[in-house]
């Protein structure tokens, strides 16, 4: 094993500890909390990390080029997507067909992220 691949291989333990120790924090957060902001952004940030701990378990096994493009579309959707859960509401006036709150947003995002990074994962695995 090359010093390159060791450090693909230490750069997925980060992801995957990081997000694992993320998810832990948000879900003792939200069990502990009654205030509604506090438990709705909790859950949100939960939601969003549990995508990457899945995608990171897959990357394990990626060639180097092909993770370090994931890394690096995972870098942007935790940046992104954290300030967008921030400036989105948690609630509406109820009249919408789809509101736009934080948990309809996690949802979006979270799926997004995930079919983005499973094409490209597909993508980038099967080019030559």
């Amino acid at each position: 094993m090359n010093q390159t691949d060791l450090t693909t291989k230490e750069t997925n333990i980060k992801y995957f500890g990081f997000s694992t120790l993320v998810a832990v924090v948000a879900y003792l957060v939200n069990t502990n909390i009654v205030e509604d902001l506090p438990r709705k952004l909790s859950e949100s940030i939960f939601w969003l990390v549990v995508p990457i701990i899945i995608l990171s378990t897959i990357a394990s096994v990626l060639k180097k080029d092909t993770f370090l493009s994931w890394a690096k579309l995972t870098n942007y959707y935790f940046i992104i997507s954290i300030i967008i859960i921030l400036l989105t509401p948690t609630s509406t006036h109820g009249l919408d067909f789809v509101p736009i709150i934080k948990e309809t947003m996690t949802i979006a995002l979270a799926s997004t992220y995930s079919v983005i990074s499973l094409l490209l994962i597909v993508y980038k695995s099967f080019k030559k």
